[in-house]
């Protein structure tokens, strides 16, 4: 009775049976059982002891890249980030500047923050679908640079409800991970050095890797982002895989693997997340069979479990 109560009286702010495909860049997904958009750390943190104290499960999102949801939703608490929870500052010191940005800032806006300030050194994340929270979680990178680079701590909503500041070295980042990948803690905000660029050749760089994202990625069709990440050791990319065992265009129910890039599965209109996580499993075990490699999905699933090799 006493958590009867407790799901009576949800936080403020915090709505129920809420459709989550449109927060997400696949555009599937059922409804999550209660749904809070924030604007400030307090809500996050009221929202976070109010599901631990009822027993529901909880999990916070960006923009819903690289996320697939499931279709019969999350019987939990969803807190999304993005857009919202997304202020920004840049505070100048000589030759390089300190910027602190909240969980929720796009990628994108993020590295012109500093730009527009005089400051970068991230300008490859430009082309990072999600959010900053999303970015530090998988430790996301593009064109050899990473997120973490230049990250010097953040300030997490732990597990148990308390605020810390982690130092860099506290996150564990390594290639596409991070300790926030492994626990129920929540990054609301982080800080970066970045180094003095001249304005009009970072804004130059952005062009051309935006450019070059456009040419070589499906940017006008919902997706996920990268599918798999690249296999460890000598192994050619994920992508090179997919396309060697001739599965461009492959399809399952309105599912199709990209005929732009082998990495990215395409929603051709109405897919659902069984489509997509069944191709993603046919995927994984084509590959495995040819070549003996086990693709590892860099979606995370809301729901339900992203493929079956591991």
């Amino acid at each position: 009775m006493a958590i009867m109560a407790i799901l009576d009286a949800p936080p403020t702010g915090v709505r129920e049976n809420v459709r989550l495909a449109p927060f997400t860049t696949w555009q599937v997904g059922g409804p999550a059982r209660y749904f809070l958009e924030p604007t400030r750390s307090e809500e996050i943190e009221a929202a976070v002891r109010w599901a631990s104290a009822a027993g529901l499960p909880w999990r916070t999102i960006g923009r819903g890249s690289n996320l697939l949801v499931a279709d019969a939703g999350f019987p939990g608490l969803v807190i999304r980030l993005a857009n919202q929870f997304a202020a920004v500052s840049v505070a100048p010191a000589g030759d390089h500047a300190i910027i602190t940005a909240q969980a929720g800032l796009n990628c994108a806006l993020f590295v012109m923050a500093g730009i527009n300030a005089g400051y970068g050194g991230l300008e490859p994340l430009v082309g990072v679908p999600g959010t900053v929270g999303g970015a530090i979680a998988m430790n996301a990178s593009a064109h050899g640079k990473a997120v973490s680079e230049g990250f010097l701590d953040g300030r997490v909503l732990t597990p148990a409800g308390a605020v810390e500041t982690w130092e860099a070295s506290a996150f564990a980042f390594r290639y596409r991970h991070s300790r926030l990948h492994d626990e129920a803690a929540v990054f609301l905000e982080g800080r970066w050095r970045l180094a003095a660029v001249d304005k009009a050749e970072a804004k130059a760089r952005v062009m051309a890797l935006q450019k070059w994202r456009n040419e070589k990625q499906p940017t006008n069709v919902p997706s996920g982002g990268s599918t798999f990440r690249n296999p460890e050791g000598e192994h050619p990319s994920a992508g090179a895989l997919i396309e060697a065992i001739g599965a461009k265009g492959l399809k399952r129910g309105n599912a199709e693997v990209s005929e732009k890039h082998a990495n990215f599965i395409l929603n051709r209109g109405g897919a659902t997340a069984a489509d997509i996580n069944g191709l993603i499993i046919e995927l994984q075990r084509r590959v495995f069979e040819k070549y003996g490699v086990k693709l590892r999905p860099e979606v995370v699933g809301l729901g339900l479990t992203v493929g079956e090799l591991g």
